[in-house]
């Protein structure tokens, strides 16, 4: 009977045990520096993440700081705002006048759905919609030419890599859809286009 009891406790040991490592398997994610505790108890988490983005306006080459955040749900949807502004000079090819540059911006807010988190490397989903302006400016900052407002819808796909708990890294692109507009020498034809993405995403995903 002693020996009875024994083996079951062992058995009653080992289960638990067993049961304990199959729930961390399946809800601590992979990352490549590994893993520390949750922060975070409940399924609502939050972020910031700064990066750059590279496309074309008009024919010139435009460098963008691109900068979002917002709230997780399970890690899987996401919601919250953006914000982009040019970091070079974008000289459009139909310019005519000498020696000024335009000036780029958008905002708004985004939705985003992401695959697999858990897994070290997987793939993220956000959609862009906003508005945004195009002005012409010189070196004092004022070339009196006005602005044009115009609304932006911006699907985009982005690989994710979990750096560690709280970081991630992601790499992609996205396709700007930019509404009717019209100024100078260009419309909204010549200010849609393919963008490339790059940073980082610090939070408390869960």
């Amino acid at each position: 009977m002693k020996t009875t009891i024994k083996y079951f406790f062992i058995v009653t040991f080992c289960v638990c045990n067993l049961k304990v490592s199959i729930a961390q398997t399946v809800t601590e994610p992979k990352t490549v520096f590994g893993n520390t505790k949750s922060l975070n108890a409940s399924n609502i988490g939050f972020f910031v993440s700064p990066g750059y983005a590279f496309t074309q306006m008009d024919g010139s080459h435009a460098s963008l700081f691109h900068l979002r955040g917002g709230v997780s749900f399970n890690d899987k949807f996401s919601f919250g705002g953006f914000y982009n502004t040019s970091m070079n000079q974008i000289n459009p090819v139909s310019e005519t006048l000498p020696n000024i540059y335009m000036d780029y911006w958008s905002a708004g807010g985004f939705g985003e759905f992401t695959l697999l988190s858990n897994r070290l490397l997987h793939l993220t989903l956000p959609l862009y919609v906003g508005f945004g302006e195009v002005q012409m400016d010189d070196d004092n900052g004022e070339a009196g030419l006005g602005e044009s407002n115009f609304f932006k819808l911006e699907p985009s796909a982005l690989l994710e890599v979990n750096l560690h708990k709280n970081v991630r890294f992601n790499i992609g692109a996205g396709y700007r859809y930019v509404g009717q507009m019209n100024y100078r020498n260009f419309d909204q034809t010549d200010l849609s286009g393919l963008t490339g993405y790059v940073g980082l995403k610090f939070g408390l995903f869960r």
